[in-house]
This record gives structure tokens, C-alpha cells and sequence, in this order.
């Protein structure tokens, strides 16, 4: 098992090389453009990292950009998808917005700090599996291919405030058929009727914060109830969060639970349709996206 681990901050680069170094061999890059160095002398030797854990926030180069540099020299390699590095942002910034951003960029995890040993651990056996063995090649895909949706598009709206109800109404009424929830019981027997019916949504858009049952829970139904039917993985309803909460932890929770993409409140109708563009959702006039 080979890590890597960059950060600018030496003290974090010893308490991660000592959390990850006692289950395999464990460099360290104090910046972007060594780390970038780093992948692409261990691809050159064909001695690729399992994992790296990289900070956002360094000089010159950030966690961001580096991120982008490693996927590049991958492709480079021949490397692509779920065949590349695991990677882990690890860092301070707790808003969402890094946190969609470095998922949509092709990390794999997102871990804050200060840095909890298990938490981490945790996280890294996700995409490693048990850390003493040889780790899985696969793991969630990158860009999904949705299945090609028969007839009006079908969108889900899932909010218990009116107004953002109304909101979503006027983005997404003109590009296909809509129907309401307005809790998570209402979502989850909404998707289980479509799944009955033969008839599956095209796109669920989920509010986290509802009486009851939350936003999360629903999620997790309802990616159950699409297993019950035999529908897995990238075959699933693209869900969007939709939700007033900016902090990490339920964009992490979110992602990891399945869902494709993070919109915060007030929606932005130019973000919510480029999130729907770059998820493949059906509309009846692709134009308007």
C-alpha cells in the first residue's frame, strides 16, 4: 500500500504520516507541484499511489489545482476513471462550495480538520477496503451514463417550503413533468410508485433540512427502494441536494449517501440547470440547458 500525503503545514504532514504509515509506505510532497512530481515519477515506475491526501489551501498551487494536475498526468498514463488514485481532501475549510467542487473534480473523500485519526481511517478503508489487503479497483464512478428516459422527463420535487417548491416549479415545469413532496414520506412513496409504475423519475430535487424524516434519510430509502427493484448504481435516480446548508459535513454525508450534486439556497436557476447538463438529465428542450 503506498500514500501520499501534501500539505504545506508540517505539523499535519507528521500527523498523517503517522496515521496512514503504519499500514504501508507513506511519502510527503509540502506543496502542489511536488505531490504533482511525486504521482508522476511513481506512474513513470508503474508504482502508482493507493491514496493520497491532499490540503486545499497552499501556496502558489492549491489543493484544487493540483487535484486537476494529478488527473491530467493520469490520462497522460493511460490512467482514467475509477483506475486513478483515491484521493482525500483533507483541510480546514469546512463551506460547501470547496467541498462540490473538489467531488466534481474527481476526488473521492473530504475530510476536515483538525484531523480525527479514525475519522480518516474510516474514510481511507472506504476506498481501500481493509487496509491490510490488496484494495478494490472500483469505486464510485466518475460521470454516470443515465438510462434514456421514455417520454416527458420526470422531475421530483421535494421541499417543504412553498416558495422553493414555487422556485423549482418555474425552473423546471417548462423541461418536463413535475410532481411535489413535501417530506421525506411523500418523496420515498413518490419514487416507490414511479419504480411500481415502470415509469422512474429522471431527477429528484431533495431538500436536507424537513419535518420528520430529513432530506438524508429520504436518500437513503430511496437509493434502498431502487435496490429492491434492481436498479443500481449509475441506473439510479440523479438526486441534486437542494438545501440552505452551506458546511461540509452534509455535502460529505450527502455525496456519500448517493447523491449526484449540491445546489445551496437561494437556487440559481444557471446553477441548478448546469448541475442537471452535467449529470445527463433529460428535458424536453435540451436547448434551454
Amino acid at each position: 500500500m503506498r500514500f501520499l500525503v501534501v500539505d504545506d503545514d508540517r505539523a499535519c504532514r507528521a500527523l498523517l504520516e503517522n496515521i496512514l504509515g503504519r499500514y504501508g509506505e507513506c511519502d510527503a510532497a509540502c506543496d502542489g507541484d511536488e505531490a504533482i512530481q511525486r504521482v508522476r515519477e511513481a506512474l513513470d515506475a508503474r508504482r502508482p499511489y493507493d491514496l493520497v491526501c491532499l490540503d486545499i489551501m497552499m501556496p502558489n498551487r492549491d489543493g484544487h489545482q493540483t487535484l486537476d494536475a494529478i488527473r491530467q498526468i493520469e490520462y497522460e498514463h493511460g490512467v482514467f476513471g475509477s483506475d486513478g488514485v483515491k484521493v482525500v481532501m483533507v483541510t480546514a475549510l469546512s463551506d460547501s462550495k470547496h467541498c462540490i467542487r473538489a467531488f466534481h473534480e474527481g476526488c473521492e473523500s473530504y475530510v476536515t480538520k483538525p484531523i480525527d485519526a479514525m475519522v480518516l481511517l474510516d474514510q481511507v478503508r472506504v476506498l481501500l477496503g481493509r487496509l491490510e489487503t490488496v484494495p478494490p479497483t472500483s469505486v464510485r464512478p466518475a460521470t454516470p451514463t443515465r438510462r434514456p428516459s421514455h417520454g416527458r422527463p420526470r422531475y421530483l420535487i421535494v421541499d417543504d417550503d412553498r416558495i422553493c417548491r414555487e422556485l423549482l416549479r418555474s425552473y423546471l415545469e417548462p423541461l418536463g413533468e413535475c410532481d411535489f413532496a413535501y417530506d421525506a414520506d411523500e418523496a420515498i412513496d413518490a419514487v416507490r410508485l414511479a419504480l411500481a409504475d415502470g415509469r422512474p423519475y429522471d431527477l429528484v430535487c431533495l431538500d436536507i433540512m424537513m419535518p420528520g424524516k430529513s432530506g438524508h434519510d429520504a436518500l437513503t430509502e430511496i437509493r434502498m427502494l431502487e435496490s429492491d427493484h434492481g436498479v443500481l448504481g449509475s441506473d439510479g435516480v440523479p438526486v441534486i441536494m437542494t438545501t440552505a446548508l452551506k458546511d461540509s459535513k452534509h455535502c460529505i454525508r450527502a455525496f456519500a449517501e448517493g447523491c449526484e450534486s449540491y445546489v445551496t439556497k437561494p437556487i440559481n436557476q444557471d446553477d441548478l440547470l448546469s448541475a442537471m447538463r452535467d449529470l445527463g438529465v433529460p428535458c424536453a428542450n435540451p436547448a434551454a440547458t
